[in-house]
């Protein structure tokens, strides 16, 4: 490729290091830590995915670029963000994206020219001399290796990748269309608002009343196919050496506490911290004419924070612009070294207890600061944190424990040839459970035993009377048997009885209880409606500026109840509505806040753009765990765990 820039082009520009990276940076997708096994063969490997290597070499790169981003974005604060950001994690899940994704253009047949990389390299002036000429190929060329520390076919082979994704974006996007309806849809959510009051009765007032028939269910059954409807399932027996349980058994000795309070006398020591008040004033624009708009306002408010008459608390609570401590009067609390903006942290280290600060800008607006608590530098004593290292001891050793355990079981049922239900539960004691999994799908949970994509991945490519395991859990090490695989299609009534049962039960409650609460409705077209909570036997609240989608206190989040809202005119009741299968409500329209059509016609336009952006998001995801399904990667843990947060 150098080659040909030199025979075809005489000015040269370069890049801006990774264009398109910066789009998959932070986008975490759950790859787990990759294939359970050794990692052998993985020298000079940081993955591998499909038959393309991700070089240790490049990840690295990617490391030491990535941490000076942070850096640069957190400043003074990096290094305290570092140790709770598992960045090496995070690069190497980024990597294998990229690939993915460049993988998945390939398949889509978008690749790129050598006009296009070319025209791309071109458009960037950073390798320019003064008179915008190309400082030459050997110029490009040392500049890559010294200061990016890439030869020209890496950086080449980088930049394709990147043009590639884009193009990939590009094709996505082009193929989403957004209809009128839901853009319309998406700008009330944004700008629609409500008040009003709300009247919740919850389905336990009826239920007992409600006695479906045999008849009941089978009608149920019928009009909800959906419901009983489900894609190939597996369920599975599991053996699971309970963490909770386990720890309970185990006994730390005293000295090993002592011994780890000794040795991990940083985990336990508190550095200098102050408890302050403040009030911030927030420029009303981002430009030099709102922070002077904004030093004019907080001089007025110092002024009157110094005088000996004036409640500071209660001076914050009436002024200040800082909505998340406004309530407490500007309180917030203890905090050391670290926590706030360098400003900020500055002057109120430099106060005296009582003490008020001079206003302090930072980047939210001007400050004034009361310091009004100090403590010194010190040790946590022992008697204070022993539970917790006697926690943290005995989950070190529960792990230890635990999967000795679990291996030791799944060695036994293998040896033994151990099926059936009995022999499984023959197995368990005071640590190990035996349990027996609902029905699950891929992309779903594994139920008790939470998200777990490969393990999933794994049951779902299995036939029945697969052992696996042993594996570890949020709740342990397990050992697990596909017991019973349910092809995809609709559960017969007679398996689906008794769920079928339960929601004709529901139902009827339901209409009950609408039937109950319209026949009282008008006692709520005045006076309020927390006098009125025990005739109903339900709970009232007064919700104010309600937007689309947001939960509703009581009711929780319900699309029946808003749309109810929006429809019924300022001072009407709304009808009684269904909340799920949960109970009803009614509501009283206070306030209303409407669409403007004008500005929605003038905004229409950038939101549906936003909205084809957001779907084109969501493609990308599936298009990642389609991929991630179809195709082997396999993580180099041990290189990765390097740049785990150091603990303690």
């Amino acid at each position: 490729m150098l080659k040909l820039m030199r025979e075809k082009f005489k000015h040269l520009k370069i890049i801006l290091w990774m264009v398109v990276f910066v789009f998959v940076l932070l986008i975490f997708v759950d790859w787990g830590t990759g294939r359970q096994g050794g990692q052998r063969g993985l020298q000079g490997v940081a993955a591998q995915v499909g038959k393309t290597t991700i070089t240790e070499r490049a990840y690295l790169r990617e490391m030491r670029s990535s941490e000076e981003r942070f850096r640069q974005m957190y400043g003074q604060q990096w290094e305290t963000v570092r140790q709770q950001l598992d960045l090496g994690t995070m690069v190497i899940q980024n990597l294998i994206e990229r690939e993915l994704l460049g993988q998945q253009a390939d398949e889509m047949g978008l690749g790129v020219t050598d006009k296009e990389l070319l025209d791309k390299i071109i458009s960037f002036p950073a390798f320019h001399r003064q008179d915008g000429s190309f400082v030459g190929p050997e110029m490009y060329e040392r500049i890559l290796r010294t200061s990016f520390q890439l030869t020209p076919e890496e950086f080449e082979g980088e930049l394709r990748s990147d043009l590639k994704i884009e193009k990939l974006q590009k094709a996505l996007t082009s193929g989403v269309v957004i209809p009128d309806g839901d853009v319309e849809r998406e700008y009330r959510k944004r700008n629609e608002s409500a008040s009003f009051d709300v009247m919740f009765v919850g389905i336990d007032r009826t239920l007992a009343a409600a006695t479906p028939t045999d008849a009941d269910a089978k009608a149920y059954y019928d009009a909800h196919q959906d419901a009983f409807t489900h894609p190939e399932q597996r369920q599975l027996r599991y053996l699971l050496v309970d963490d909770v349980r386990l720890r309970r058994s185990i006994v730390i000795p005293e000295a090993q506490i002592s011994e780890y309070y000794t040795t991990h006398s940083s985990e336990f020591g508190t550095g200098e911290q102050v408890r302050a008040r403040h009030i911030l004033v927030k420029p009303t624009t981002q430009d030099d004419a709102g922070f002077r708009d904004a030093l004019t306002r907080i001089r007025e408010v110092y002024g009157r924070a110094v005088d000996p008459k004036t409640d500071f608390a209660a001076l914050a609570r009436e002024v200040t612009d800082d909505t998340g401590s406004k309530e407490s009067g500007g309180d917030l609390g203890w905090f050391g070294r670290g926590r706030m903006v360098k400003e900020f942290e500055d002057a109120v280290f430099a106060l005296r207890p009582g003490e008020i600060s001079a206003p302090v800008k930072s980047q939210y607006g001007y400050h004034v600061i009361k310091l009004e608590e100090r403590r010194s530098a010190g040790m946590r004593p022992l008697d204070e944190v022993r539970p917790q290292i006697q926690s943290k001891l005995a989950e070190g050793l529960a792990d230890a424990e635990g999967s000795r355990r679990a291996t030791t079981l799944k060695e036994k049922i293998d040896a033994a040839k151990l099926t059936s239900e009995e022999q499984w539960r023959g197995l368990a004691d005071d640590v190990v459970s035996s349990n027996v999994t609902p029905f699950f799908a891929q992309g779903d949970t594994v139920p008790g035993l939470g998200r777990d994509p490969e393990m999933v991945t794994e049951v779902m490519a299995a036939k029945e009377g697969f052992v696996g395991g042993p594996r570890r859990t949020s709740r342990g090490w397990v050992i697990y048997r596909v017991a019973a695989i349910r092809k995809a299609g609709t559960t017969p009534f007679d398996e689906a009885k008794a769920e079928a049962r339960e929601g004709a039960k529901r139902a009827k409650a339901l209409e009950l209880l609408k039937q109950e609460v319209e026949a009282r409705r008008s006692l709520l077209a005045a006076g309020e409606f927390t006098s009125h909570e025990a005739a109903f036997g339900g709970k009232a609240s007064s919700v104010a500026d309600h937007k689309r989608g947001a939960a509703i206190p009581s009711v929780g989040a319900s699309q029946s109840v808003e749309e109810a809202v929006f429809a019924t005119p300022v001072g009407g009741l709304t009808p009684v509505v269904e909340v799920g299968d949960r109970g009803v409500a009614v509501a009283r329209v206070q306030a209303k806040k409407s669409v403007d059509p004008a500005a929605f016609a003038a905004e229409k336009p950038g939101l549906r753009a936003s909205l084809a952006q957001e779907e084109m998001q969501r493609l990308l995801q599936s298009i990642l765990a389609e991929s991630r399904r179809e195709k082997d990667v396999t993580i180099n843990n041990d290189l990765v765990d390097r740049f785990k947060p150091r603990q303690g």
